[in-house]
């Protein structure tokens, strides 16, 4: 297993960016913002918002260090009014669905509207999370990457359970959030 630092790019100085993690309830969000913030599978739920974070440092550039602040945000109905607030700023999207519940892809289109009513020209990355549940699959990568594609997203499969793709897809995050607020 890599270390979150080994997928760090040039930062030429030190910064922080806030990335918004949005999709249904029970998707997997908050085991996954923990697997790569804390190296830990956590089976917590989220009332509201949690905010993690991890600094990341660069091995040339002096050292400099980035901070990416992740905000996971829940994905229970009642929440529907508030979340928009937690949008504002937010420098790249991670939207989840859940492999094994076909609804969680369906409400895609909800989410992505919703946060783009906010932040209409931020990233995402787009998450099919616990693909370790491979024989309870209700959802293809090939219908995960249509909806990437329409999103004009990068997909990965991941298992927040089994650490699988979970350092590439955060990595893409960051990536993305650095270039676009680069360019803003």
């Amino acid at each position: 297993m890599s270390a979150p630092n080994d997928i760090l790019f040039e930062i030429p100085h030190y910064s922080q960016y806030k990335i918004v993690v949005a999709g249904d309830a029970l998707v997997g969000k908050t085991q996954l913002v923990s697997v790569f913030t804390k190296r830990s599978f956590e089976h917590k739920p989220t009332a509201g918002a949690d905010i993690s974070f991890i600094k990341l440092t660069s091995p040339s550039e002096g050292k400099s260090t980035t901070t990416a602040i992740f905000w996971d945000l829940s994905g229970q109905p009642a929440f529907h009014k508030v979340r928009p607030l937690f949008y504002e700023g937010a420098h790249a999207v991670i939207y989840v669905f859940d492999i094994s519940r076909e609804s969680t892809v369906l409400s895609l289109p909800s989410w992505f509207k919703e946060v783009k009513k906010v932040i209409p020209e931020s990233p995402a990355v787009l998450i099919g999370n616990k693909v370790d549940l491979e024989g309870d699959r209700e959802v293809s990568d090939d219908i995960g990457q249509r909806f990437a594609d329409k999103m004009h997203a990068q997909y990965f499969p991941t298992s927040a359970v089994k650490n699988t793709g979970v350092i590439s897809a955060f990595a893409s995050a960051i990536r993305r959030a650095v270039s676009y607020r680069d360019q803003s």
